[in-house]
């Protein structure tokens, strides 16, 4: 992600409602996003993703956690990035407090943070604005950008 430097700091009644709380750290290729820890039910790599013939382009498949079969997403192509790796190498986010059972496929996992509510920003201008609109803000933390996922978004686009 690029850090524009005209980004502006989100008015205090936009910031979304999850910035206090810890955040997930990902990786999708380069780029850095997270999710609220508070919507994770667990994180596993996954070896064996089955392909759904005829679904949509987002969805990667499904994969079988512990004899529960979970929608995984793939977070790239939702984001409108090229992914540069083998599609079945990866791991999976699975989230809670959705109708279904679902996850995120991701590259790799980075780390826990916490996010200073004012330290969110608004999208790049550079964004697509398909990418700009799934993500509650950015911020800066040690390791570069990163996106803030709105999962309900994300899930239910």
């Amino acid at each position: 992600m690029t850090n524009d430097a005209t980004a502006t700091t989100l008015p205090a009644d936009d910031r979304p409602a999850t910035a206090g709380v810890p955040h997930l750290g990902f990786f999708l290729g380069s780029e850095l996003y997270a999710v609220p820890l508070t919507r994770l039910r667990e994180v596993e790599r996954f070896t064996r993703l089955r392909r759904i013939p005829g679904a949509a382009a987002h969805v990667a498949g499904l994969v079988n956690l512990r004899g529960e079969i979970i929608c995984a997403l793939d977070t790239h192509a939702i984001l409108g990035l090229t992914r540069g790796g083998d599609p079945d190498d990866g791991f999976l986010i699975a989230l809670r407090d959705f109708d279904f059972p679902v996850g995120l496929v991701v590259d790799s996992i980075a780390d826990v943070f916490t996010i200073d509510p004012e330290t969110v920003l608004q999208p790049p201008d550079a964004w697509p604005l398909e990418r700009a609109a799934l993500v509650t803000g950015i911020c800066v933390v040690a390791v570069g950008s990163m996106g803030l996922l709105d999962l309900d978004r994300v899930v239910y686009r």
